[in-house]
C-alpha cells in the first residue's frame, strides 16, 4: 500500500506520485464490477472476460484470500465448454433475471433501499440519499427518476467514475481535489455500500444457480472491504 505524503494547508495529504497505480487498479476493479450488475449479461461482456483474461487480472486477487477464491470460482464457471452457447448462456441470463429482476419477488433486490428500508420500500430515504451523493458530482443516473437511483449497478458506476475524477486530480498533481473525492468514497463505501452489500450478497449466493453470480457477488464484498482499507491507507498522515 501506498506510504508517500505530501502535505498542503498544513494537513498531510496523499502524494500524486506513487499512488497512481493503487487509482488505476481501484478504476478497472469497479469497472468491471458495475458492469457485471447493472444489466443482463450480454455475448460481449463475457467474451471479453475470457478473451482479455480479465478475471485473472482483477486488482490484489494474489494478495487477498477473499479476492483469489472469488474470482477462482468466477474462472472456474467461464472454463466451461461451450458457456456461451445457447443452453449454457441462456441459463446465465435467467440466472441474473430471476435473482434481480423476477417475475416475481427476486430473492436478492439490487436495491439497496429494499435493504435498509423498514419497510422495504424503493425510493426511500436511502435512495435520497444516494442521489444527493450524485448530485455533489452532477452525476446523476441516465435513468434519472425511473430507476432507484441506488441500484447496485448505479451506485458502482458512481464509484467507478469517482475514480476517474481522482486519477484525474493526481494526474494535475490537485492534492486537495484528491482528497475530497477520496473522502467522498469512503463515505460512500461507509454509509451506503458496506451497509448493505454484504447481507444482498448473502441472498445472491443462497439463491444464484451459477457460480458466475455467486462468484461476482462475493468479488464485491471482498473487493469494497479492501477498498476501504486502501483508501484509508491513501488518507493515512503518517510520513
Amino acid at each position: 500500500m501506498p506510504k508517500e505524503k505530501a502535505s498542503v494547508n498544513g494537513k498531510a495529504q496523499p502524494s500524486s506520485e506513487g499512488i497512481q497505480p493503487f487509482l488505476e487498479a481501484r478504476t478497472f476493479a469497479y469497472d468491471i464490477l458495475k458492469c457485471a450488475f447493472l444489466q443482463e449479461p450480454s455475448t460481449e461482456f463475457i467474451t471479453y472476460l475470457i478473451q482479455g483474461e480479465i478475471v485473472q487480472a482483477f486488482p490484489f486477487a494474489e494478495s487477498d484470500t477473499a479476492l483469489a477464491e472469488a474470482t477462482d470460482r468466477i474462472l472456474q464457471y467461464l472454463k466451461q465448454p461451450e458457456v456461451l452457447s445457447g443452453k449454457n448462456y441462456d441459463h446465465l441470463h435467467w440466472d441474473y433475471t430471476r435473482l434481480f429482476i423476477g417475475p416475481a419477488n427476486p430473492p436478492a433486490p439490487p436495491w439497496e433501499s429494499v435493504y435498509r428500508d423498514a419497510e422495504h420500500l424503493h425510493f426511500s430515504k436511502e435512495t435520497l440519499d444516494v442521489r444527493n451523493a450524485y448530485r455533489k458530482y452532477n452525476l446523476l443516473p441516465t435513468d434519472f427518476g425511473r430507476e432507484p437511483d441506488d441500484h447496485i449497478g448505479l451506485e458502482l458506476d458512481f464509484m467507478h467514475r469517482l475514480c476517474e475524477k481522482a486519477k484525474e486530480k493526481a494526474r494535475i498533481t490537485d492534492k486537495t481535489g484528491l482528497v475530497e473525492i477520496l473522502k467522498d468514497q469512503k463515505a460512500f463505501l461507509d454509509e451506503h455500500l458496506l451497509r448493505w452489500v454484504p447481507d444482498w450478497t448473502r441472498d445472491v449466493v443462497n439463491s444464484a444457480e451459477t457460480d458466475f453470480y455467486r462468484g461476482m457477488a462475493l468479488l464485491l464484498e471482498a473487493f469494497i472491504r479492501l477498498d476501504r482499507e486502501i483508501i484509508d491507507e491513501l488518507l493515512d498522515p503518517s510520513p
